[in-house]
């Protein structure tokens, strides 16, 4: 017998709701969120079990105590779910995932048990203090611009002496604690990335990764927070479209009528996008090739997505071959590629 567990978790308590393969109900509980309880009650369902979830906070710790513990286990993206009628309630909640789930109607999020996996936890306090930086920032020229006091200047956040530039008061004390904010908060940011340099020391694939233009020790991290496995892309479009670097066009009775933005990786797409600005500022062969696409009429954030995807492209080559950037790599496979056309010809 087939039992479809929808699992509607928070951080105090859980709730289930278990289908057969007929849609009906056959158990319900709410459970207290620790591991004894959530094991207690999967242990009472003889027969297949196949869980779901929704992606949050808990989602990783979930998957890491339950994976091994029923047949199949989905944890689904929320953002794909189809709406459902009536008022909003746990057991609802449960009950919509477990229909969803038995009729494969839930999209999976990636999860998995390795150490790349813990990176995120790190990748994303280190993402949540840049924006915490950037913040603290736009408040404080926003106190000097009130005043029409230009801050243009890129050593704007260094210089404490300007607060006697402000007329007011108020606006000297806010100043004063925003760039004593924004101190603290640089000096927390530069021993996140002790913590990176110290892993790119540790991991291979991170010291590979370094090795592409524009693809820093931070960002290297980041990329491997966020993929993890990059054999779950079975090619490099599949992994263009995780980093947000294509669009799909919308076709309806024949007719293109736009593209849609695909719903994945923004922390990937600011990486590739920031290493391809940084690239083309000192490679050779990326920036030829920005200033090819350049001349073919690409706009120039057409020609950077260009070589944002170029990067994307030498970035799984490397994780799945553990290898390391070939400049050269581009040109010498047109090369392979034009003999291949001439040899085949030849034994025509």
């Amino acid at each position: 017998m087939k039992h479809y567990i929808g699992l509607d978790a928070h951080s105090a308590s859980c709730t289930f709701v278990v289908v057969d393969e007929n849609g009906n109900v056959t158990h319900r509980a709410i459970v207290k969120t620790s591991e004894a309880s959530l094991l207690g009650f999967l242990s009472t369902l003889p027969g297949e079990k196949i869980l779901t979830y929704e992606e949050s906070h808990v989602s990783q710790w979930l998957y890491v105590l339950l994976n091994d513990k029923v047949d199949r286990l989905v944890v689904c993206n929320a953002v794909y779910l189809s709406k459902k009628q009536g008022p909003k309630t746990d057991y609802r909640d449960a009950l919509h995932l477990a229909q969803e789930l038995r009729g494969n109607f839930l999209k999976p999020v990636y999860h998995d048990e390795s150490h790349w996996i813990q990176l995120r936890v790190l990748v994303n306090g280190y993402l949540d203090l840049v924006s915490e930086i950037v913040r603290a920032k736009n408040r404080l020229k926003a106190v000097f611009r009130s005043e029409a006091i230009d801050t243009g200047d890129y050593k704007f956040y260094s210089q404490k002496e300007r607060i006697s530039e402000l007329s007011h008061e108020h606006g000297r004390f806010v100043a004063e604690k925003l760039f004593l904010q924004i101190e603290h908060l640089e000096h927390r940011k530069a021993e996140f990335k002790a913590v990176f340099q110290r892993n790119s020391k540790t991991y291979r694939q991170l010291k590979n990764l370094a090795t592409i233009p524009g693809i820093d020790v931070i960002r290297a991290n980041i990329i491997m927070a966020v993929v993890c496995m990059p054999h779950r892309f079975k090619n490099r479009y599949r992994f263009y479209a995780y980093c947000m670097l294509v669009r799909y066009i919308q076709i309806s009775d024949g007719r293109i009528y736009g593209n849609k933005r695909i719903r994945a990786r923004h922390d990937l797409k600011a990486v590739f996008m920031g290493a391809a600005e940084s690239a083309i500022k000192v490679e050779e062969s990326l920036k030829n090739y920005y200033e090819s696409r350049r001349k073919n009429g690409v706009d120039v954030r057409g020609a950077k997505i260009a070589v944002a995807r170029r990067i994307a492209a030498a970035t799984l080559s490397i994780l799945k071959n553990n290898g390391k950037f070939d400049e050269l790599y581009h040109e010498t496979k047109a090369e392979r590629i034009k003999l291949r056309k001439t040899l085949n010809e030849v034994s025509i």
